[in-house]
């Protein structure tokens, strides 16, 4: 169930003629697979990626907590403040900022 909405939320929000790319793609491969099982890697992302989202996300939190001078001196309220304002950002956003990474 999650990877089908994973693929409905990609589908919706691809170009339609790249759905169309990726259909006749997958059945190209699908058609000669028998004689060539690696024209199946077709199913594979390419997507090279150099950091994780967890390191990214790290040191862009890093980055924001210097800005914002909470260091060792801050309070606890500092901090539910600052991720309240985030998870509220993240709403706002909604989940279509996702995709943007995925391109």
């Amino acid at each position: 169930m999650e990877a089908r909405h994973a693929f409905d939320s990609l589908t919706s929000a691809a170009p339609p003629d790249s759905i169309d790319v990726w259909k006749a793609t997958i059945e190209e491969a699908e058609a000669i697979r028998s004689q060539s099982p690696k024209s199946m890697d077709v199913m594979h992302s390419k997507i090279k990626t150099g950091q994780t989202l967890k390191a990214i996300t790290s040191a862009v939190m890093q980055e924001d907590l210097t800005s914002q001078n909470f260091g060792p001196e801050s309070t606890s309220t500092d901090w539910i403040v600052e991720g309240l304002n985030i998870e509220e950002e993240q709403l706002v956003s909604g989940p279509d900022v996702l995709l943007l990474f995925l391109f």
